[in-house]
């Protein structure tokens, strides 16, 4: 029979009460202990990447192999592969226990060009820079943009501009976006950001057409490419799509 103290509760279960944090705490350190020695890296697989190396990327990555899974900073290890690797677009870093680690990426499609006194720089729909082309086949059937320019530009950072650009930065974003998802690459020959609450661009070499303020982008040029099949071949002059319900064709 367990002995009582002088308040009558028994020193056995007062013993078993000191005894389980200290447990707890046994087993927390056998636990990152256990952490710290096994699950390092051993194999990086990397996927998606066309214009670069396995290599190339793990090396942008800062992963190498014997770190250990969990200690490794997904977010930050995306955030190099982007920054250093101009052609990256996206970048996922994935886990796999027990000691494994996958990258994949997702490359940037040249999309647009804008210059910089003087010097093209080419673009991507999300308005990152790619870089300045080596040769004119390179802007090819690129979106040249008029009327917006970048500040300080480095290839593999996202396009900055001068504080009063901001808002058509914003729309040149939504723009090539949308145009990006739609496939309309080819069709478009320029764009004039000169005003940013009415954009304007070429569209197939025989309209010019008006975005008007910068809402419901996606829609607007969708409206576009069903209004553009119910016109003649021979037609030419200004798609309206500012109110973003009707396509309104002017002729000229």
């Amino acid at each position: 029979m367990a002995r009582t103290d002088r308040y009558g509760v028994a020193r056995k279960k007062k013993r078993n009460t000191l005894l389980a944090p200290l447990t707890f705490l046994l087993v927390c350190v056998a636990v990152v202990f256990g952490m710290g020695v096994f699950f390092r890296v051993q194999t990086i697989e990397v996927r998606g990447s066309i214009s670069y190396s396995p290599e190339q990327i793990i090396e942008a990555s800062g992963i190498t192999e014997g770190d250990n899974l969990f200690f490794i900073n997904r977010a930050s290890a995306a955030s190099r592969i982007y920054s250093r690797l101009s052609m990256v677009e996206t970048a996922d870093v994935e886990p796999v226990l027990p000691n494994k680690i996958i990258i994949r990426v997702e490359e940037s499609s040249a999309m647009a060009v804008v210059n910089w006194n003087g010097v093209d720089w080419i673009i991507t729909g999300n308005c990152k820079l790619l870089g300045t082309p080596t040769t004119p086949e390179e802007t090819a059937g690129l979106i040249r943009v008029l009327n917006l320019s970048p500040v300080d530009p480095e290839a593999g950072k996202p396009m900055a501009v001068a504080e009063a650009d901001n808002l058509k930065l914003t729309y040149l974003q939504a723009m090539l976006g949308a145009m990006e998802e739609l496939n309309m690459l080819g069709q478009v020959d320029q764009m004039d950001m000169s005003n940013a609450a009415n954009p304007t661009f070429q569209y197939q070499g025989r309209f010019t057409v008006r975005m008007g303020p910068n809402n419901n982008t996606d829609y607007k040029l969708r409206m576009l490419l069903s209004g553009v099949p119910q016109l003649s071949e021979t037609d030419m002059g200004t798609i309206n799509l500012s109110d973003g319900v009707t396509v309104r064709f002017t002729p000229g």
